[in-house]
């Protein structure tokens, strides 16, 4: 038990130290050697667990993807309006993208872009799920406040959750570039102006951006 708690706690320190490597300088720059010297770990303590730089790769997306998801689980789970819950999930992704260092690394190594139609896709391997999680949630909750009567009358939900879906992939991408993205007051403006695209005017101020 002991022996399996300290290679626990060695993994966890290889996987964070590879994530701070990557969200700093990229997959291609980031050198095993120095992720082994920033977790205080052996090289071959390193390849104990992650046989490769690609494996380690994999590993850091897969616990960015886990973080994403939980958040998405929650966003769902949610009591109160199906908007609020929208603008509250759309604020927890940024939190996210700012301020963990694994998620900001996932996005750096595998990061989101448009495919045909404008809908935003999984840039990372086969298989992951993480953006597709994203976008099922707006779906979910744009039908939990249509049926709710929260949305204005004749507005195109589909429309809706591809143009939102492209604002979190602008989030992603721009956290991706830049420390400190997106911020909190950028997202709180990006819904004072998408906002009375969704709901009628006198159902604004109910609403916490």
């Amino acid at each position: 038990m002991v022996k399996q708690e300290r290679a626990g706690r060695t993994r966890q320190a290889v996987l964070l130290a590879a994530a701070d490597t990557f969200a700093q300088v990229g997959f291609e720059a980031a050198s095993l050697v120095d992720i082994s010297r920033r977790a205080g770990v052996s090289k071959g303590a390193l390849y104990f667990h992650f046989v490769s730089k690609q494996a380690l790769a994999d590993g850091v997306r897969a616990a960015a993807g886990r973080e994403v998801g939980s958040a998405a689980l929650r966003a769902l789970r949610a009591e109160g309006p199906a908007v609020q819950g929208l603008i509250d999930f759309s604020h927890e992704l940024a939190r996210l993208l700012r301020e963990d260092v694994v998620v900001r690394a996932g996005v750096r190594i595998g990061r989101p872009g448009p495919r045909q139609g404008g809908a935003p896709d999984a840039a990372a391997p086969p298989g992951d799920a993480t953006w597709r999680s994203l976008t099922a949630v707006v779906h979910r909750l744009l039908d939990r406040a249509a049926e709710a009567g929260e949305l204005r009358p004749g507005v195109d939900r589909r429309a809706c959750a591809e143009l939102l879906g492209s604002v979190a992939a602008g989030q992603v991408l721009l956290a991706a570039e830049e420390v400190g993205r997106p911020a909190r007051e950028a997202v709180r403006r990006l819904w004072a102006a998408a906002l009375p695209a969704l709901v009628a005017a006198e159902r604004c101020p109910g609403y916490r951006t």
